[in-house]
């Protein structure tokens, strides 16, 4: 593994999620520099900060119970770990789905002196930062919460339970870019209309399943049916790391801990998963022809009966068979489901 050649290369794709996603009056000049990022986190923590001591003097001036406000530490606390989980993983989900090929493929980066592993973990530490002004804004907010409330070691272990819950998220992605190019590829060697329409299938299918995983709520539900909810949110990962931030709150410090190792233990099986699949399905599959031994002629499209004319109906079919061969339009397709 070499450290140097991992934050270059995290550095660069970085810069090439920006430029694809930037407006118009957003200069190259800007984009290509990273410490714009940091700064923008350091205002947004500033800005949480103040908005957490608003929340913490409006509490104290309108003579709250100590229970109620002991319980919106525990919803804000707890629920910022899941939430951490669900914005990376969704705003990785999101560049999947609105990503170009010219911003970012695999096919390219084959050519470059780097390793599956070394692609996974820059690839990883890019969507960290870059998404990385939102963990500061949170924390700034949890800060005063957490110290005026006494509650200052639990803000110190969720400094730490929030980079997990970040690395997890942005790890997640790395497992969904592998499976969506294994499903991309894996019909290539079948022609025809089969091919096309196994393939959509196969990547909404692999769309609708990780983002109904790394959610947990589904899974929550289907097992909460069979043991009830609470061994049901134990027996999900993606909450561990809430667990162990609301085991400290409620003073339960060997469950806090092992629901710390435990989150740390499932980023680590997270990410042996994203470098197995990335390694295994590192060159994609070449492109190939297929021809068939008997011929058709075409007749008159059924088109024609709306009242379009010859053209229209070549220009309209030949839209529609490109946008089931661009994969940008076939994961838009998972968006309703």
């Amino acid at each position: 593994m070499r450290a140097r050649v991992l934050l270059k290369f995290a550095k660069i794709l970085m810069i090439s999620r920006l430029r694809g996603t930037r407006r118009s009056f957003v200069t190259n000049s800007i984009t290509a520099r990273p410490v714009i990022i940091a700064l923008i986190g350091i205002g947004l923590f500033v800005f949480g900060l103040g908005l957490g001591w608003v929340t913490i003097s409006v509490l104290t001036s309108s003579s709250t119970d100590a229970t109620a406000v002991a319980q919106i530490v525990f919803t804000i606390f707890g629920g910022i770990p899941i939430f951490l989980i669900g914005f990376f993983f969704s705003m990785g989900l999101l560049w999947e789905l609105n990503a170009s090929t010219e911003s970012e493929t695999t096919d390219a980066i084959n050519w470059l002196p780097i390793t599956p592993s070394e692609y996974v973990l820059a690839s990883t530490l890019s969507t960290s930062y870059t998404y990385s002004p939102l963990v500061a804004v949170v924390l700034g907010y949890a800060l005063p919460i957490g110290f005026l409330t006494e509650n200052g070691d639990a803000f110190v272990l969720l400094i730490g339970i929030s980079l997990v819950a970040t690395l997890i998220g942005s790890v997640g992605v790395e497992i969904l870019r592998s499976l969506l190019a294994r499903a991309s590829s894996a019909f290539s060697r079948i022609g025809g209309r089969a091919m096309i329409v196994m393939r959509i299938l196969g990547v909404v299918l692999v769309l609708v399943f990780t983002q109904a995983l790394f959610s947990g709520f589904l899974v929550v539900r289907i097992i909460s049916t069979l043991v009830g909810d609470i061994a049901a949110t134990v027996a999900v990962p993606v909450f561990w790391p809430t667990l162990s931030i609301t085991s400290l709150l409620g003073s339960d410090l060997l469950s806090s801990a092992i629901y710390s190792l435990l989150s740390l233990g499932f980023f680590f099986v997270l990410t042996y998963i994203a470098l197995f699949l990335r390694a295994r399905f590192w060159i994609t599959a070449p492109p190939s022809l297929h021809f068939s031994s008997s011929g058709s002629l075409s007749g008159i499209s059924k088109l024609r009966w709306l009242g379009l004319s010859s053209l229209s109906v070549a220009l309209l079919r030949r839209e529609l068979r490109s946008a089931t061969r661009r994969k940008e339009v076939v994961r838009l397709m998972a968006i309703p489901l």
